[in-house]
């Protein structure tokens, strides 16, 4: 098979490796119509996990162009979806609504792509959460947990439980979000996976310091910022620090406040977190305002 190679490297994830094998089956001009799609979509997954959106979206856009002149509807809807993600991550919302809509609009066609129909639904659900349109988030994410337990995806199920609990915190409905946060704790007994237990410990200091609790929520926030825990990265850390700062400068501990804030900006931006981004520059202001920080 042509692609082969190509879906091994993208397995094994030497996606510098998958892109080259992506350039030389595109520019060989032996592969049908199905298999030149399939090496764009190929190369723009790479593309995208290599960080390059701008690329990962011109080889989508390939992609989805060749596959609309096949009949091919497998392929049209994860072109679809792919298109969706990128645009998602790049923070253009209404190119990433129009992708992600028109693939699920498609799906009737592929009734068996239940797991694209429910990333579809997650994607949706993010996509509602950084416009804060928190309501129509919590169903997109209710749609999406339904079909990932018929999937047993439970690393994205337990993503959307996360969504839930951080839906109803922005909403200030602490309530509502706990028994999310105690579904999450049994799950992760079952189905352990460090990224989403580290995350988790950001999701309670959110939890309390919304409780009014923010002695457990400082706690917290020391666990999941602890050198060398398991599945700690950027967007736990900037987490971490952006909701200590916040914490430190209710506490009138301005000094502590200007620490985070500092720590929150730079994880931050390595996150690419537009919301994290958001809170993080929202500290600095007050900071500022106080006469705490320059400009």
């Amino acid at each position: 098979m042509p692609l082969s190679r190509l879906r091994r490297l993208l397995e094994e994830e030497r996606y510098r490796e998958a892109q080259l094998e992506g350039e030389r089956l595109i520019h060989a001009g032996t592969l049908t119509a199905e298999e030149l799609a399939g090496a764009y979509k190929g190369t723009a997954m790479a593309s995208y996990y290599r960080r390059e959106v701008y690329a990962a979206i011109t080889l989508g856009q390939y992609a989805l162009a060749v596959a609309e002149r096949t009949t091919n509807w497998e392929l049209i809807n994860k072109c679809h979806f792919d298109l969706g993600e990128y645009y998602l991550t790049l923070g253009d919302y209404p190119q990433a609504f129009d992708h992600l809509f028109k693939c699920l609009n498609d799906l009737h066609r592929t009734p068996h792509l239940v797991e694209v129909e429910a990333g579809t639904h997650h994607n949706l659900a993010l996509l509602f959460r950084y416009r804060r349109q928190y309501e129509d988030a919590i169903g997109s994410h209710h749609l999406s947990l339904d079909l990932l337990r018929r999937c047993n995806n439970w690393p994205l199920l337990m993503e959307a439980l996360r969504g839930l609990v951080y839906c109803y915190l922005a909403l200030d409905q602490p309530n509502e979000a706990l028994p999310y946060l105690e579904q999450l704790e049994h799950l992760l007994g079952e189905h352990p996976n460090d990224q989403v237990a580290a995350s988790l410990l950001t999701d309670w200091a959110y939890y309390h310091q919304k409780t009014g609790d923010l002695r457990q929520s400082m706690a917290f926030c020391t666990r999941a910022m602890a050198p060398g825990l398991p599945g700690q990265d950027e967007n736990v850390l900037s987490t971490a620090s952006v909701i200590a700062g916040e914490n430190a400068l209710v506490l009138g501990r301005y000094d502590e406040a200007q620490f985070f804030s500092n720590l929150a900006m730079q994880y931050a931006l390595g996150s690419r977190q537009s919301a994290l981004m958001n809170r993080a520059t929202a500290l600095r202001r007050k900071l500022f305002e106080l006469g705490r920080i320059r400009p």
